[in-house]
């Protein structure tokens, strides 16, 4: 019974999602944990300001980051790439 309700799930539910790569790539940038990632380079405390400021004003934390220059945007870029985020370096 387990099995079948899977399938039927499978293929009433699941069938035809497609993920919306613009509102993901949104909420992303919106994420305001993303700003650990800026923590090595710019320190703790600087980083949990740019977060703080982030969330007070609605803005990414890396527009917040560029407006305050806080580091080039080439750096900035780099550290704020999310695929380079979940993998693993070499």
């Amino acid at each position: 019974m387990l099995a079948n309700v899977s399938r039927i799930f499978a293929d009433k539910c699941i069938a035809g999602i497609t993920a919306n790569e613009s509102r993901a790539r949104e909420l992303l940038e919106l994420n305001l944990s993303t700003c650990t990632s800026l923590a090595p380079k710019i320190g703790y405390d600087k980083a949990a300001a740019l977060s703080k400021q982030a969330f007070a004003t609605g803005r990414t934390v890396r527009d917040v980051a560029r407006e305050l220059k806080v580091l080039p945007d080439e750096e900035l870029d780099r550290l704020l790439d999310f695929r380079r985020m979940r993998e693993p370096e070499e």
